[in-house]
């Protein structure tokens, strides 16, 4: 047996009682140890040494762990590695141990003016770290944190300049407040924005605060309000994204831009030149999404719109029309010096973790299909295939900070809609099969008996459910995406974004948080509602959801099925959401059949399910 075989063997014997010898720690211990063993078995040889060092220094800080594996190795090995073959470049502890992780609830406490004159020479922004709920405060939010890890906070201002460094870390204390992180700015460009920082502990978004503030042409004052959130449920020892990719929808010189800031790691965020939109991006989007849903029915787009003719594609010609709207949301969004960066480490992102959050409503960015002059192995697919990629939403439609994405799904108790009178005869395979593994598996299916709109309902009011999965119709209208973006239930009934309002629906999403998958078409679009992003994915988002996922424009029944059975047997089987979906999307691949690139997947990259009883 080599010694990759004999770890893991090891690790499967011990099994059982790895929740014990880890203590507290377990739940995030469980999350890295898991994804190790996936890699130690498909490594290559060069790097399974790496690994399995990994694995022992993770066992080496818990004495009462490192001592069971160090037995049971020795019993399995036998003498079949050599002395010091396994564990040549590991040294354990000698006297101390990393401390358990110790979880805290701290407050943001936020003192920021609403109202700022345009001449003002210098205002502060200054952001503590409170054991108690702060009694003035800008903004208001609640985040569960790690006692032994710092916090770092980088502030975004549109409209005024930076006078000091845009991240700064503070620790959190185990009993008292952080120490306060000063922000100073000055402002230039009269008009409403917004103050936003965003809070990382160990390479993970913990979450964010926005506050108005008017810069106005004259002095003014103005009384601060405080504003309430509930905790963040996150896990800050998590494996956080290789990468995480904002997108800010901001004004630059009068028009609307966007604003891409790339975070490494533990690494200051970069933030790149703006984009200016010198066109309607509502308009430009519509257009795109109809172009796809266009190829997915094997339609030229362009003769359909410019001479109302229905001109069949070959699958062939279908795939170049795909590739080059991929290389032209490219050539056109991404800011030159980002292109530069990615070009210069294609390599380090190829394969990796990437959180892309966002602010605007408009472009597939799953589509995105990097090109460069002079590339001699150029991408053979576009970010969802290339990169682990998932999104996430910054704020809620009021401008709010949202939650962080959770690194732990919960599917014990799993409800499944697909009318019957659709029409859509694989969304009832999809719906049979899910519940197979539902029965096959010890959950409980949480189904209502028909998918009526009254029953939905209930099933919503109730609670009594962590995963709701809907294969069904849908329709989208960007004028008004709460009111009338549509799945379409039994007998025609539509069930819309606005239905997730009241205390006992939002109630119960922000203590499960629980996944949504919606296999219906156009269900993952957005537009701006009366007050901000609206839409299926904020909608839910902002309620509570721990993950989203549906389709952005039309998708083909049978391929959607195929998408859907590849994307829960994969999560099942113990791999990150990100790999799950990667994995649908080959599953579900058809030539010429643009279904397997419209899904959008709304959670943490890295988080897995935990099923069962």
């Amino acid at each position: 047996m080599d010694k990759n075989a004999q770890l893991l063997a090891a690790l499967r014997q011990l099994e059982p009682e790895l929740p014990g010898l880890f203590g507290p720690d377990w739940p995030q211990v469980a999350d890295r140890l898991r994804q190790l063993r996936d890699e130690l078995t498909h490594v290559a040889p060069a790097r399974a040494s790496i690994i399995r060092v990994t694995i022992l220094n993770i066992f080496g800080n818990y004495p009462a762990a490192h001592t069971r594996l160090v037995a049971t190795l020795d019993v399995m090995q036998a003498g079949a590695v050599p002395k010091g073959g396994l564990e040549r470049h590991y040294q354990p502890p000698a006297a101390t141990t990393r401390p358990a992780a110790t979880t805290v609830i701290r407050y943001t406490d936020i003192a920021c003016p609403s109202q700022v004159w345009v001449q003002t020479p210098r205002i502060a922004v200054v952001v503590r770290l409170t054991v108690q709920p702060p009694v003035y405060s800008a903004a208001i939010a609640s985040m569960a944190l790690d006692t032994h890890l710092p916090v770092r906070l980088r502030l975004a201002a549109p409209g005024f300049d930076l006078l000091n460094a845009a991240e700064q870390e503070t620790p959190v204390l185990p009993g008292a407040d952080s120490p306060p992180v000063v922000f100073d700015l000055r402002p230039h460009t009269v008009g409403p924005t917004r103050v936003t920082v965003d809070f990382f502990q160990a390479g993970n978004l913990a979450g964010t605060v926005s506050v108005a503030v008017e810069i106005t042409a004259a002095p003014s004052s103005a009384v601060e309000i405080p504003r309430h959130a509930l905790a963040l449920r996150i896990a800050p020892s998590a494996e956080p994204p290789a990468y995480q990719l904002h997108i800010a929808y901001e004004r630059f010189q009068q028009r609307p831009a966007l604003v891409f800031t790339l975070f490494r790691g533990n690494k200051p965020g970069q933030t790149f030149h703006p984009v200016p939109l010198m066109t309607d991006p509502q308009t430009e989007a519509n257009r795109l999404l109809a172009q796809l849903t266009d190829l997915t029915d094997h339609l030229d787009p362009t003769a359909k719109l410019a001479h109302q003719a229905r001109r069949t594609l070959p699958a062939a010609d279908a795939e170049r029309r795909l590739r080059s709207l991929g290389q032209n949301l490219w050539k056109s969004l991404i800011p030159a010096d980002l292109k530069a960066v990615y070009e210069h480490e294609r390599g380090a992102w190829r394969d990796a973790s990437m959180l892309l959050v966002s602010d605007e409503p408009y472009f597939p960015w799953e589509l995105l299909w990097p090109y460069g002059e002079g590339w001699q192995d150029p991408d053979e697919g576009p970010w969802c295939l290339t990169l682990r990629l998932t999104r996430w939403l910054r704020r809620d439609e009021q401008g709010n900070g949202h939650d962080g994405p959770p690194t732990t799904l919960s599917l014990r108790r799993l409800a499944c809609l697909a009318p019957t009178d659709s029409g859509l005869n694989y969304a009832q395979d999809e719906c049979d099969h899910l519940r197979s593994q539902i029965a096959g598996r010890g959950l409980r299916d949480a189904s209502p008996t028909a998918a009526t709109w009254s029953d939905t309902l209930d099933l919503l009011e109730g609670g009594d459910f962590d995963w709701l999965h809907v294969a069904a119709h849908g329709s989208f209208y960007s004028d008004t995406p709460d009111l009338d973006a549509a799945l379409w239930l039994q007998d025609g009934r539509s069930l819309t974004p606005d239905s997730i309002v009241g205390p006992a629906i939002e109630a119960h999403l922000k203590r499960q948080r629980p996944g949504f998958v919606f296999n219906a078409c156009h269900g993952s679009r957005q537009g701006w509602a009366l007050t901000g992003l609206g839409g299926w994915a904020n909608r839910l988002i902002s309620s509570g959801a721990g993950l989203f996922l549906a389709p952005l424009w039309t998708v083909t029944d049978r391929q959607a099925a195929h998408f859907a059975v590849t994307f829960y047997e994969r999560l099942f089987a113990g791999d990150a959401v990100a790999d799950a979906v990667r994995q649908a999307r080959l599953a579900a691949r058809q030539v010429g059949d643009p279904t397997w690139l419209a899904y959008s997947v709304y959670a943490h990259p890295n988080a897995r399910l935990v099923a069962g009883a």
